[in-house]
């Protein structure tokens, strides 16, 4: 099956869109990491799609006018993390995304959010406002701990975690240098105490970017094969649960 990634737009946000060939079992709005669209995203909306699921990518920079913005040119990670979209913003452009989603006759029940990093640490944003009918995050950061220096529009969520009524999977690498000293620890315990299933699966030698060929240029590959594989089952199989 050949799966087409066609541009759309829907009040104003640009989305790149995959559908599968029928009629869709459920959506999912899939969020980019940081820097903004990748391939990384558009194999993931044809692997949904290939999956059964009308699969949705909203570009979460498009007030910058552009696809990605690049780390380098901000001086630091710091002036970077600044321009960062905040959790208002990021949240309607999820709800653009979910409501272009029902429009394709998907309905609320069945559409759920996958991210990456900034976009794992929305889709569980997404998840805690209840927004979606189910999340999974990839190596969220900022979670126990503020992950992106004085930008407020991104706030630690650890007093929120208990909140949490939408199910919910976190994949992490294990030696993540992005996460805070003990903060899947911290993670897991503020969801223990839930009634919805959340769970958090680390593997062990990975870190950030684990699914990833290439994360930073001249950097090492974080690629962890086994880790990568073992996610992408996850993920397919937490929907197959969640959102049929």
């Amino acid at each position: 099956m050949t799966i087409t990634i066609e541009a759309a737009e829907h009040n104003g946000v640009p989305l790149r869109v995959a559908v599968p060939e029928g009629t869709p079992r459920g959506g999912v709005i899939v969020l980019h990491q940081a820097p903004g669209y990748t391939p990384q995203i558009a194999e993931w909306l044809q692997r949904l799609a290939e999956n059964g699921y009308a699969a949705v990518a909203p570009l979460l920079h498009h007030r910058r006018g552009v696809e990605q913005l690049d780390p380098f040119e901000f001086g630091g990670i710091e002036e970077f993390a600044l321009a960062l979209p905040g959790d208002d913003t990021v949240a309607a452009d999820i709800a653009e995304a979910a409501d272009y989603l029902r429009r394709q006759g998907i309905d609320t029940a069945n559409i759920g959010a996958l991210g990456f990093s900034f976009g794992g640490r929305a889709a569980l944003v997404a998840a805690l406002n209840g927004s979606v009918a189910a999340a999974t995050s990839y190596y969220a950061n900022g979670i126990i701990e503020p992950g992106y220096g004085d930008n407020l529009g991104l706030p630690a969520l650890a007093d929120r975690l208990g909140g949490l009524t939408t199910p919910w999977l976190g994949l992490f690498g294990a030696d993540d240098f992005l996460l805070a000293e003990g903060e899947l620890d911290a993670i897991e315990e503020a969801l223990r105490i839930l009634d919805t299933h959340a769970e958090v699966i680390r593997y062990p030698g990975a870190g950030h970017a684990f699914d990833m060929e290439e994360f930073m240029p001249g950097a090492p590959s974080p690629l962890i094969p086994e880790a990568a594989a073992d996610a992408r089952t996850r993920t397919l199989a937490f929907f197959e649960q969640h959102l049929s």
